[in-house]
């Protein structure tokens, strides 16, 4: 489980992503510490790269040794991400399917001097509905299997494949036929709407896109709020930072105007004051004042996330309130109550068990009255 920032390292670390000189008595960690929290929060290449040229004279020796040898490490493991996604794309485009690339890995290609420098556990790829089957049968004559997700057309909305290479590296890909498995942002952003202003990311292959730069600010303002409770990590402000920074006045009244049309404009204006106050983002005073203005006028269902202490069941009663039809919010859970008994066999490792058929309805009262004891508890 990811430790809690203290104030000190918060903005310690906010301090050093802004191109600051921070002390090292200044953090107040033991080293063992600084350096977990760097990884947890994704960060040992950002920092590392802060640190390189000039130190300052208080730092140990060997947070600075192990800061570069991890930093060495993640741009190995980086060529071997970038080879095998770009022969992933490859093969996806041979049989005529075009995803398109979201999140941290098409940033990591684009935004950041270098692509170690943006960690992550997966990539992200949005492609149509349609699609679903066709990229399962590409992938799995890569050598891809299917990870234990529990599915459903309106819980998840994507599903996972993941394969270990010969150096041991997991690739993981997230596939996406909608940009949420929250109801209200489902439809934020559509395949289609992507597509016609998506931009190449030659680094990654001829086949390799993503979205443009408004559309990727705006996913990366939504994405702590609509899948992470509103979690602020910096390396999500990072991303906010540096792709607000790179958009011209222009295009931040196009921002503008798409946040207030998808009923977003409440956390964007959050998150990108956020960014302001943290890294010190440069984000057009107007701009920033009317994406306040309007989330507060319009009543945005949307703002309900990013009030503070939001749980599972504040979480799964937005997403039942989002959904249009009463028929699509039994679905919906109806999916939660009761997953795929594959899932439920993978799950208690009972899959390939001669009894686990015969076990299932066991298995699902089990985890049934597991999960209200959590709920109760609000754990879940």
């Amino acid at each position: 489980m990811t430790q809690v920032l203290t104030v000190p390292l918060a903005e310690g670390l906010a301090a050093l992503l802004r191109g600051e000189s921070v002390s090292w008595a200044a953090l107040g960690l033991e080293p063992g510490d600084f350096l977990t929290a760097c990884v947890e929060e994704d960060l040992t290449g950002l920092v590392h790269r802060q640190l390189a040229a000039a130190p300052p004279a208080d730092w140990p020796r060997d947070v600075l040794g192990e800061l570069e040898r991890a930093a060495r490490a993640d741009a190995a493991r980086e060529a071997l991400r970038r080879r095998e996604l770009i022969a992933v794309l490859d093969a996806l485009a041979g049989s005529g399917i075009r995803p398109i690339l979201l999140k941290g890995t098409p940033l990591a290609y684009t935004v950041y001097g270098e692509p170690s420098l943006r960690p992550r556990g997966d990539t992200d790829l949005l492609i149509r509905r349609e699609e679903r089957e066709s990229v399962r049968r590409v992938l799995a004559a890569l050598g891809y299997e299917a990870t234990n997700y529990s599915d459903g057309e309106l819980l998840f909305r994507q599903f996972e494949l993941a394969k270990d290479d010969a150096f041991g590296l997991r690739h993981a890909l997230d596939f996406h036929w909608r940009i949420s498995t929250e109801s209200v942002f489902a439809d934020l952003l559509g395949y289609d709407e992507l597509d016609g202003e998506a931009t190449s990311v030659p680094a990654l292959g001829p086949h390799a896109r993503t979205a443009g730069g408004v559309h990727a600010l705006l996913l990366a303002c939504v994405h702590p709020v609509m899948h992470h409770r509103g979690v602020e990590r910096p390396i999500w402000l990072y991303d906010i930072h540096l792709l607000a920074s790179r958009l011209p006045p222009s295009a931040f009244e196009a921002f503008t105007a798409l946040a207030v049309r998808k009923g977003v404009a409440a956390i964007c204006a959050y998150e990108l004051e956020l960014a302001r106050s943290r890294l010190g983002t440069r984000v057009p005073a107007d701009a920033l004042a009317e994406l306040a203005a309007r989330g507060r006028d319009a009543g945005e269902p949307s703002a309900e996330y990013l009030a503070p202490g939001r749980g599972w069941r504040e979480e799964l009663a937005s997403n039942v309130r989002g959904l249009p039809r009463w028929s699509d919010r039994l679905r919906l859970l109806r999916e939660v109550a009761f997953p795929a008994p594959r899932y439920m066999l993978r799950a208690y490792r009972l899959d390939g068990v001669a009894a686990g058929a015969a076990l299932l309805p066991a298995l699902y009262v089990h985890r049934g009255l597991r999960g209200l004891w959590q709920v109760l508890r609000s754990r879940k």
